[in-house]
């Protein structure tokens, strides 16, 4: 029944697009340059650098990278473990940069280097199908340079690179056991139909029929991945994949609407258009990111939020990130020049920071965010999430928060292991099963989190945690998630209410109905600060001159903990100035307790605890 069902909402779903996909007017298809450019668009970029000290920062920071590119040697068919996408990234960044630099200097130099890279790209043997990634990346790669260069080429490296994108980038998607991204519901589908609707409209005259069906194929696919913004705009792979599957989104919808003048339907999506700002409020007044699931902490302006900017007239969206760039925080990524494709068009002298300070998302991943100011290092941030292990890239972090204030992260979270690694080790990575090695890695795992922890067993991998409530008044901010489904099995009900009040003190109390049997419960933070338990119920930390305490309120027995430094694997990476601080509690079958654990700078009240019971086996 569910499988019709599916079936069912995906024809619904892709509906609209399908409609747009058939009614595409290629009669009013762009000449060359038409990936990303409209006429005008190179002039309004040099008005653009003239104009706004930002937007001559990118540009030379783009000018720097290509002349550092004219003397370096071609990219080679270079393998890490069972990818070439590290090569067509690097491969897109060169022949994206050098391709701006001619369009913008005139300088015959760089579009000579970029033929260059381009010729020698069309000796590799293939761009690696067997992971489509780097086929996408490959193919949107060259169908820039071969768009964007196409009144310098020579006939000769013209037909070269038109007939390499077609026999090593589009027909590598006719393969369907290699081109499964068609049906993916992740940032696959993003990436690897961005490349090949690039390639398919830079060389629509080499072969107009298929392209128009490859087209087609891609906007009828795209739907499936557009879900993921349901129901308003959070983004379930986290703050690194926002970066890198609504980037390829943008650039696919930016090049229907530059060479067809549409956007298929993609630009109505509501859910869509509001993720921008999603991204807004997962950046911390640290510089910092909130970086939840497979995500890096690292954080800069964000080159595709400028698309969303211009596509609803509101330079609001890229306030934070102008202020990224007058810091020095300009990416270093290969999509960059957009930054000045879609921002000339946009008045950014007057961009207004935004005006509420929470943020909170349903979906596959809820996420409650607050911050306390947009533009002081020392503001407080706030962000918890729910969600469940089995999501894609997701982590075993069900109720997981991070918490900066006085320019601390307090409690941080690890984010993402390097993928090759823990392959090239044998690591079953990808399976999010229930018993699967994935949760045995460290930064994965229950145990690195800011989480609970039953029995010492791990959450079930389906049990999704919902954000019940949340609330905003200057007295109290926060969310209430309902982490029962994780805890399966060990207790019947696991509802976690974290609250901020006036001052941005943060409270965290568990609300905790043991199951059929006794259980040892572990409340678990990761943290980067020195920590010493200075009473049974406080811990104290402090890093960079700033002392915070954690207090624990709770009727039961309980002992403060701060766990020894985990044991590695050999091949894991290994978290320095790591430590995981927190409380035991004991509980008898079908004992109710409340965990209240408050994060201050004031000390507060000392109690007396009952001693734990360290006999009790955990099962």
């Amino acid at each position: 029944m569910k499988k019709y069902f599916l079936i069912l909402l995906s024809t619904i779903l892709f509906a609209s697009v399908s409609a747009s996909a058939q009614a595409l007017d290629y009669d009013k298809l762009a000449p060359h340059p038409r990936l990303l450019l409209k006429n005008g668009d190179i002039a309004a970029m040099k008005e653009f650098r003239d104009r706004s000290d930002n937007a001559r920062e990118v540009h030379n920071r783009i000018i720097s990278t290509a002349d550092g590119y004219l003397s370096a040697m071609p990219l080679t068919r270079k393998m890490t473990g069972r990818r070439l996408l590290s090569t067509s990234r690097e491969a897109l960044k060169r022949i994206f940069y050098l391709s701006y630099a001619y369009l913008m200097t005139d300088d015959v130099r760089y579009a000579a280097r970029a033929e260059r890279e381009m010729l020698a790209i069309c000796e590799f043997e293939d761009w690696n199908p067997a992971h489509f990634l780097d086929v996408g990346e490959m193919t949107m790669a060259l169908a820039i340079g071969y768009d964007w260069l196409y009144r310098y080429l020579p006939v000769h490296s013209r037909s070269i690179i038109g007939t390499t994108i077609y026999e090593k980038g589009l027909r590598a998607s006719e393969n369907d056991k290699q081109a499964w991204f068609f049906t993916a519901n992740n940032n696959w589908n993003q990436v690897c139909n961005a490349g090949m609707i690039y390639g398919a409209l830079a060389t629509m005259e080499r072969s107009p029929e298929y392209c128009k069906a490859l087209i087609a194929k891609c906007l009828e696919s795209n739907p499936i991945a557009q879900k993921c913004y349901e129901p308003d705009g959070g983004y379930p792979e986290g703050f690194g994949y926002w970066d890198y599957g609504t980037g390829f989104e943008v650039m696919l919808v930016a090049a229907l609407q530059s060479a067809l003048g549409t956007d298929a339907g993609i630009a109505s999506q509501q859910s869509f258009l509001r993720s921008a700002t999603f991204m807004t409020y997962m950046t911390t007044p640290s510089g910092k990111c909130y970086n939840y699931y497979d995500s890096g902490s690292g954080m800069s302006c964000i080159s595709s939020k400028y698309w969303f900017a211009r596509q609803l007239n509101d330079p609001s969206i890229v306030a934070v990130d102008e202020l990224l760039i007058k810091q020095g925080k300009v990416p270093g990524d290969r999509l960059l020049p957009i930054y000045m494709v879609f921002g000339s068009a946009l008045d950014l002298s007057k961009t207004q920071l935004p005006k509420s300070k929470t943020w909170f998302n349903k979906g596959e991943a809820p996420i409650f965010a607050y911050r306390s100011g947009w533009e002081n290092a020392d503001d407080t941030y706030f962000a918890i999430k729910g969600g469940k292990a089995s999501s894609n890239h997701a982590h075993m972090d069900v109720g997981s928060f991070i918490y900066e204030k006085d320019g601390v992260r307090w409690a941080v979270d690890l984010g993402m292991h390097d993928y090759n690694r823990l392959e090239q080790a044998g690591v079953d990575l990808w399976n999010r099963s229930q018993d699967s090695e994935r949760w045995s890695i460290f930064r994965i795992g229950a145990e690195s989190h800011n989480t609970l922890i039953f029995n010492g067993k791990r959450h079930k991998v389906d049990g999704m945690a919902e954000i019940i409530e949340t609330f905003d008044t200057p007295r109290r901010k926060g969310a209430v998630v309902d982490m029962s489904a994780a805890f399966e099995g060990e207790a019947t009900e696991v509802k976690r209410t974290a609250e901020l009040d006036k001052n941005d003190n943060l409270k965290i109390t568990d609300h905790i109905v043991c199951g059929e049997n006794p259980a040892i419960v572990e409340w678990r933070m990761a943290t980067n600060a020195e920590a010493q338990i200075v009473a049974p119920n406080i811990i104290m930390l402090t890093q960079d001159g700033k002392t915070m305490y954690l207090r624990l309120k709770c009727r039961g027995t309980v002992e403060a903990k701060i766990w020894p430094d985990h044991k590695y694997q050999e091949f894991e990476i290994v978290d320095k100035d790591l430590r995981r601080v927190g409380f035991v509690l004991q509980l008898k079958a079908g004992q109710t307790a409340d965990m209240e654990v408050t994060l201050s700078d004031e000390r507060g009240k000392s109690i007396s605890l009952p001693k734990l019971n360290l006999g009790l086996k955990r099962k």
